[in-house]
Protein backbone atom coordinates (compact mmCIF):
# COMPACT_ATOMS: atom_id res chain seq x y z
CA UNK A 1 0.00 0.00 0.00
CA UNK A 2 1.49 3.57 -1.22
CA UNK A 3 1.29 6.15 1.99
CA UNK A 4 -0.66 9.06 1.12
CA UNK A 5 1.08 12.29 -0.05
CA UNK A 6 1.09 15.47 0.85
CA UNK A 7 -1.09 16.97 -1.85
CA UNK A 8 -0.89 20.66 -1.25
CA UNK A 9 1.51 23.44 -0.45
CA UNK A 10 0.61 25.67 2.81
CA UNK A 11 0.06 28.40 0.35
CA UNK A 12 -2.73 26.29 -1.27
CA UNK A 13 -4.86 25.74 1.77
CA UNK A 14 -7.51 27.92 3.11
CA UNK A 15 -6.44 30.47 5.68
CA UNK A 16 -8.49 29.03 8.04
CA UNK A 17 -6.33 25.76 7.18
CA UNK A 18 -3.09 26.58 7.01
CA UNK A 19 -0.67 24.00 8.43
CA UNK A 20 2.91 23.95 8.67
CA UNK A 21 4.64 21.62 6.95
CA UNK A 22 5.55 19.59 10.11
CA UNK A 23 1.81 19.31 10.81
CA UNK A 24 1.16 17.88 7.30
CA UNK A 25 3.88 15.39 7.36
CA UNK A 26 1.91 14.36 11.09
CA UNK A 27 -1.31 14.78 9.30
CA UNK A 28 -0.21 12.46 6.42
CA UNK A 29 1.14 10.01 9.58
CA UNK A 30 -2.43 9.86 11.23
CA UNK A 31 -4.05 9.28 8.03
CA UNK A 32 -2.02 6.09 7.23
CA UNK A 33 -3.23 4.77 10.87
CA UNK A 34 0.52 5.80 12.88
CA UNK A 35 0.62 6.07 16.85
CA UNK A 36 2.09 9.09 18.41
CA UNK A 37 5.36 6.78 19.61
CA UNK A 38 5.45 5.47 15.55
CA UNK A 39 5.09 9.40 14.06
CA UNK A 40 7.60 10.35 16.83
CA UNK A 41 10.28 7.16 15.80
CA UNK A 42 9.95 8.03 12.28
CA UNK A 43 10.70 12.65 12.60
CA UNK A 44 13.62 11.42 15.13
CA UNK A 45 10.84 13.63 17.64
CA UNK A 46 9.68 12.84 21.14
CA UNK A 47 5.80 11.56 21.52
CA UNK A 48 5.04 15.00 23.79
CA UNK A 49 6.19 16.94 20.69
CA UNK A 50 4.27 14.90 18.36
CA UNK A 51 1.60 15.29 20.87
CA UNK A 52 1.53 19.02 20.84
CA UNK A 53 1.78 18.98 16.76
CA UNK A 54 -1.70 16.73 17.03
CA UNK A 55 -3.26 18.89 19.17
CA UNK A 56 -2.40 22.27 16.90
CA UNK A 57 -3.85 20.17 13.93
CA UNK A 58 -7.25 19.40 15.63
CA UNK A 59 -7.30 23.07 16.59
CA UNK A 60 -6.53 24.30 13.31
CA UNK A 61 -8.62 21.94 11.61
CA UNK A 62 -11.67 22.84 13.85
CA UNK A 63 -11.98 18.87 15.12
CA UNK A 64 -12.08 16.69 18.07
CA UNK A 65 -9.95 13.58 17.29
CA UNK A 66 -7.03 12.21 15.04
CA UNK A 67 -9.89 10.24 13.28
CA UNK A 68 -12.07 13.16 12.27
CA UNK A 69 -9.11 15.38 11.28
CA UNK A 70 -7.76 12.05 9.16
CA UNK A 71 -11.31 12.12 7.78
CA UNK A 72 -10.86 15.78 7.01
CA UNK A 73 -7.53 15.72 5.40
CA UNK A 74 -8.77 13.09 2.74
CA UNK A 75 -12.32 14.80 1.90
CA UNK A 76 -10.33 17.83 1.74
CA UNK A 77 -7.63 16.77 -0.27
CA UNK A 78 -5.31 17.56 2.33
CA UNK A 79 -3.66 14.05 1.73
CA UNK A 80 -4.31 11.38 -0.90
Amino acid sequence: MQSPKISRTKADLPYRFKLSERELEVLTMIVEGRSNPEIGSALYLSTNTIKSHVNGILNKLGVNDRVQAAVFAVRNQLVH
